[in-house]
């Protein structure tokens, strides 16, 4: 599940507004793992600082029916061209861990009367950087990113109640610094705002900032090894 940044409220029981995720047929998504692959992911700001990752692996688990852990490996990543300092020398890798970062499963809105459509929220649980030597252009990004669930690239949102053991993650924005999908329901009705921002040593504020990316999520296995469907549902 690309993002360059991760967390989200833990959920409790269901209410208005929440997206649960089972297993086919019945069963709670709880313990369920799967494994994410994705291509070109980028950050962008308003001002026109880039970040390009060639690829990027992620490993999550459903913690609960709505939300779980999930460890992301942005790899090949660049800010303006220069590239990133990873973990190990030359790594040029951004690493996410799952310790401090959480996914959860909602209904996004384009506008405020706009269809919701199913969606995963993205919140910023941990600084995530991309460094390097003197003179390189730092960035720093937090704050919360919102992405579309579907069953293909075609755009149309994955629907409920239908078994798929594949789906799409999709990030997108509408301009520079501007994600195309920022409204997001939250468990009990309320509609929250969800911006990214980012920071660098080129810049003298927070900028509103948008990441783009496509990714499919997939192996969706249960603890005893057996790879399963999910469906999602409305309670």
């Amino acid at each position: 599940m690309a993002a360059f940044a991760l967390g989200a409220p833990a959920a409790s029981s269901a209410s208005v507004g929440e997206l649960l995720a089972r297993v086919a047929g019945g069963g709670s998504a709880a313990g369920v793992s799967f494994s994410s692959l994705g291509g070109l992911s980028s950050l962008f700001t308003h001002s026109g600082t880039k970040i390009h990752c060639k690829h990027v692996h992620n490993h999550g688990l459903f913690l609960t029916s709505t939300s779980g852990y999930i460890l992301i490996q942005f790899l090949e990543c660049t800010a303006n061209g220069s590239p990133c300092e990873g973990p190990a020398p030359g790594s040029n890798e951004i690493h996410v861990p799952s310790e401090t970062t959480l996914f959860h499963l909602g209904l996004g809105q384009l506008t405020l009367t706009k269809e919701r459509i199913p969606a995963a929220a993205i919140l910023l649980d941990k600084d995530v950087k991309c460094e390097g030597p003197s003179g390189f252009v730092k960035v720093l990004v937090l704050g919360a990113v919102i992405g579309a669930l579907q069953l293909s690239p075609s755009e149309q949102p994955i629907p409920l109640k239908t078994p798929f053991s594949t789906a799409i993650l999709n990030f997108q924005q509408t301009a520079n610094g501007l994600q195309h999908l920022r409204l997001f329901l939250l468990p009990g009705g309320e509609l929250a705002t969800y911006d990214l921002y980012s920071l660098s040593n080129k810049e003298p504020e927070a900028l509103l900032s948008s990441e783009v990316s496509l990714d499919l999520l997939d192996l969706f296995t249960l603890g005893n090894g057996n790879h399963i469907e999910l469906e999602l549902v409305e309670p």
